[in-house]
């Protein structure tokens, strides 16, 4: 059987998966949560080849409403990119114990990130 690599990140982590993904990288499934500054490098999503799962917060306060168009529009453009928005969320709800977790939201996205990873992995 051939081992596959799937990563994920949140924060700055997202954008190394980012990062990884467009830039050849041997990743078969990415998931990116809360990417701060991967609008600065959407010119290189051409590269993008394995499937990319990213979690944007629309009230995210390090990722502009100006960077998250623009991440959605250059990512809709690529039929292995899927984006979820989550409304009136602020940067890392989904990270347990923060200051803008939300646990509704949170579950979402995980349950979201868990058939996507079984999916593109099993």
């Amino acid at each position: 059987m051939q081992r596959q690599v799937g990563i994920l990140g949140y924060c700055l982590g997202a954008l190394m998966v980012f990062l990884t993904s467009v830039r050849g990288g041997p990743v078969d499934a990415a998931v990116a949560f809360h990417g701060g500054d991967t609008d600065k490098y959407l010119d290189e999503a051409e590269g993008l080849h394995a499937p990319l799962l990213m979690h944007l917060a629309e009230e995210d306060e390090f990722i502009s409403k100006a960077a998250q168009a623009a991440i959605k529009s250059t990512l809709a453009k690529k039929s292995n990119a899927t984006i979820y928005s989550y409304p009136g969320q602020s940067h890392a709800f989904s990270r347990h114990n923060g200051a803008h977790y939300n646990a509704e939201a949170a579950t979402v996205a995980n349950e979201r990130t868990s058939e996507f990873l079984h999916r593109q992995l099993m």
